[in-house]
């Protein structure tokens, strides 16, 4: 009778013992998940509020450092295109060449903007697009990865270009005033309202997923 007792008080130790194991690693398990854009991370509302802020950040860095988004903004080339921009254009943005956006890399070797973005988001597997949206004229996009989520995320900065600045690119140092209206990638949005040094507002818009 002791022997059996001393089996039974050894088999529910050891079933005691494995329970803890089991425990254990479903603890650390769930400890290890990374949130990635393909766990359901945007779902976790301090998830997106922590990745809106990062990419609200990049603006401002960008718009900080040397290499500001009104360069960015103002890097045409001489057809009503952007400098350096050899992707397909946005789908709602017709075919037309001038409206070509760039790749990531090219947009990282171009600005401030495309190089944060890119060591932020795109080395980490999201995805993200970034669009002009002008005051006056036409919107367009710099950077497209494809159609955004419901549950993607926006952060915005505006930036306001005046007559007296110039066109950053090679092809061209003369006064965005005085570009031709076949060479502008964002038009002048006053050149009826001669009192105003101001040639444009744009809305620069990163919205990742």
């Amino acid at each position: 009778m002791k022997g059996n007792k001393d089996r039974g008080q050894a088999y529910t130790l050891e079933g005691f013992i494995g329970a803890m194991v089991v425990l254990m690693a479903v603890l650390f398990a769930l400890q290890s998940v990374v949130i990635t854009p393909t766990t359901g991370g945007l779902a976790d509302r301090t998830v997106q509020t922590q990745i809106q802020q990062e990419a609200q950040d990049a603006l401002i860095v960008s718009n900080q450092a040397n290499g500001n988004l009104s360069k960015t903004l103002r890097n045409w080339n001489e057809s009503t295109g952007f400098e350096g921009a050899d992707q397909p254009p946005a789908p709602d943005e017709g075919n037309d060449e001038e409206n070509q956006t760039y790749s990531v890399d090219r947009f990282a070797n171009e600005s401030k903007l495309g190089y944060v973005l890119k060591e932020r988001f795109a080395e980490n597997g999201w995805s993200y697009n970034v669009e002009l949206h002008p005051e006056k004229g036409e919107n367009r996009t710099l950077v497209y990865q494809g159609s955004p989520p419901s549950s993607a995320l926006t952060a915005s900065y505006t930036v306001t270009l005046y007559d007296n600045q110039t066109v950053t690119s090679e092809w061209s140092d003369e006064q965005i005033q005085n570009v031709s209206e076949e060479n502008q990638a964002i038009p002048r949005g006053y050149e009826d309202e001669t009192e105003t040094p101001l040639y444009n507002v744009v809305e620069v818009r990163v919205i990742v997923w």
